[in-house]
């Protein structure tokens, strides 16, 4: 048992599912059937066995596949969160404010309803454990968004991995992949017992880099002459499949297999490189894309996207291959539907289809998706942004359809918008479109636009439209709204801001560049008790000694200099209930140094008045928070 350590802390066609129409599993057996949902991270189309890959070993994902109904064209987005966000809202995610995987773009909106919450009104138990990336704070944790239990693995800790389970701290001595195994087959076995239908979601950080595994999945392919790199990438895949055998194993003892539903994805393509172990050479690139899929990992082109998708049906002989082209968005109203549960009638309009009938053999007719392909990059008229620039109504007026890099598939055809050049080395100039056919060229070989001018003409079209209407919807691609309550410290991330000034820049896990008068950034709130709040700012450097700053908000202002500490009372602001902004701006600067700036703000805490923590209490407190 691990230590816990207590914490202070489309409009689509699916709306018209309703019970009555329903052709679904659950609708013809005697009992609802279970979901268990994997997903990898950062797993190639082409890194499993099963789908050509002459050197991986997986032989649990392999029997999987062999006993699914499997998809030859499956698509995600080309990052995790962004996935991750489609994936359990069924929406296209840029609508649920995730725009990209750090720097606040991966907080999902609060009045998003997830797949979980959607289950649970049907009686589901729902469980989590893994990788989350959908937000790190008080509202957007797992154990917030309708999981009944929830284990929220910090990233990127293979080894000796900890998290929070169900908002307590844990600490483990064992490898990432056991845990989230571990905590699955409790969580399956116990439902069991208990006659319950259950939701389990197991997120698997592998293969995501650093690329790191245990020593006796490693050794096999070292002794196959690899190099470090290569072989702890496939030592990853390997343990993660050993793990995914124990649970299925452990499914078939407890006798649930013939009635649980079993679906593998990965949330986007592979990546080349290591923080650990470097980079992959040009030839073990090759071998590992024996598909010769063009891209990687946050790129539009096919191995960027392409992910394999199996579904074990329960107490069905379905096992077939689907050529049809689905999207990951289509996995929500699909579920719904295996389930024979409705779209809540008050739920945001969904993007996905099911693809119930695909799993059934019907695969015939016309495939209506239509998909806007984007990653974490979002470009200005002036290439103001970088990737975790908060997209406010301001800098919305300044995204720039003609700059950006994405692309849009229907099943005949895929237009690509400024495509990156892979590693391949695939020159092309910008504001450049490509076209191709992708039933009779998916590997992406050549570009037809010119021999369909009028396929491309409406493609473009359709593609400037889409993005166009998704980014004027008023609340898409929202930043976080942090909450504020008097009964706990209330934790403000400060690299997740609703809008910067100035020389002021977000970055993956910091705010930076504050250094000049008027800098500033702001903060949007919610208040649940209106009060007087202590105010603290944690920050990583001391070269911000010396600078006067402004703190603001509806009722309150208030300035003092920063003296360098890692933590540092502010004062008191008084804070109104309901939401509000809270806005820190530079007013000058006392310093000797020229250079003086805050370059690594952390986090803002805010206290009830008559909190008594120390400086260094709050920085226990930040040190066993979400990185």
């Amino acid at each position: 048992m691990p230590a816990i350590i207590p914490s202070a802390v489309k409009l689509s066609l699916v709306l018209c599912l309703t019970l009555s129409t329903l052709t679904s599993y659950a609708l013809t057996s005697n009992t609802q059937p279970n979901i268990i949902l994997i997903s990898a991270d950062d797993l190639g189309f082409d890194d499993l066995a099963v789908n050509g890959n002459p050197v991986v070993t997986t032989p649990n994902i392999d029997l999987l596949a062999q006993q699914s109904v499997k998809f030859s064209d499956f698509n995600v987005s080309p990052v995790c969160a962004t996935t991750r966000a489609s994936l359990l809202t069924g929406r296209q995610f840029y609508r649920t404010g995730v725009s990209g995987v750090h720097g606040g773009r991966d907080y999902l909106k609060r009045d998003e309803t997830l797949l979980p919450k959607m289950l649970k009104q049907q009686g589901y138990a729902t469980g989590t454990w893994g990788k989350w990336h959908l937000g790190k704070s008080a509202g957007y944790m797992p154990w917030d968004r309708g999981f009944d239990e929830a284990y929220y693995a910090e990233l990127y800790q293979h080894q000796a991995n900890t998290g929070w389970l169900n908002g307590e701290r844990v600490e483990h001595q064992t490898w990432v992949s056991q845990v989230i195994t571990d905590y699955a087959i409790d969580f399956i076995h116990a439902k069991g017992q208990q006659k319950q239908p259950f939701f389990a979601y197991l997120s698997f950080l592998a293969p995501h880099e650093p690329w790191l595994a245990p020593d006796e999945f490693v050794a096999p392919y070292l002794e196959q002459g690899m190099r470090p790199a290569m072989a702890n990438l496939y030592a990853m895949v390997s343990e993660m499949d050993y793990h995914i055998g124990r649970l299925l194993k452990a499914l078939e003892q407890q006798g649930l297999s013939d009635n649980t539903i079993v679906i593998f994805i990965s949330d986007n393509g592979p990546w080349w490189d290591s923080s650990n172990l470097g980079a992959l050479t040009k030839q073990e690139w090759q071998t590992r894309n024996p598909s010769k899929l063009k891209g990687n990992k946050g790129q539009t082109w096919q191995n960027g996207i392409k992910s394999p998708l199996f579904v074990r049906l329960a107490d069905t002989k379905q096992q077939h291959t689907v050529t049809r082209y689905v999207e990951v968005s289509d996995l929500l109203p699909t579920i719904l539907e295996l389930t024979g549960t409705a779209l809540p009638a008050t739920n945001l309009p969904i993007d996905g289809l099911s693809f119930v009938d695909y799993l059934n053999g019907n695969t015939d007719g016309i495939n209506p998706r239509k998909h806007l392909i984007a990653s974490h990059d979002l470009h200005s008229d002036k290439s103001l942004f970088n990737q975790w620039t908060p997209v406010d109504a301001l800098a919305k007026a300044k995204i720039d359809f003609a700059n950006q890099l994405i692309a849009y598939r229907t099943e005949d055809y895929k237009l690509i918008l400024n495509p990156a050049m892979d590693r391949a080395d695939y020159p092309l100039p910008q504001n450049h479109y490509l076209l191709f056919d992708m039933q009779n060229d998916p590997l992406e070989t050549v570009n037809i636009i010119k021999q369909k001018p009028l396929i491309a003409q409406q493609l473009i079209a359709e593609l400037q439209n889409e993005f166009n209407r998704i980014i004027n919807e008023p609340h898409s691609l929202r930043p976080p709204v942090f909450t504020v309550v008097q009964q706990d410290i209330s934790v403000i991330n400060a690299f997740a801001p609703a809008a910067t000034r100035g020389n002021t820049k977000s970055t993956a896990h910091f705010l930076s560049g504050m250094s000049h008068h008027n800098d500033s950034v702001s903060y949007d709130l919610d208040v649940v008790k209106a009060g007087t709040y202590q105010l603290y700012v944690e920050q990583l450097n001391t070269d911000a000694a010396g600078l006067v700053v402004q703190v603001s908000s509806t009722n309150t202002s208030l300035s003092t200099e920063l003296n360098g500490d890692l933590v540092q009372k502010l004062g008191n602001i008084d804070l109104p209930v309901g939401l509000s902004q809270l806005e820190l701006s530079i007013l000058s600067s006392n310093s000797i140094k020229p250079w003086a700036q805050v370059s690594k703000l952390r986090r803002i805490y805010l206290l009830e008045a008559n909190s008594k923590l120390s400086n260094d209490e709050l920085t226990r407190y930040g040190s066993l928070l979400p990185q």
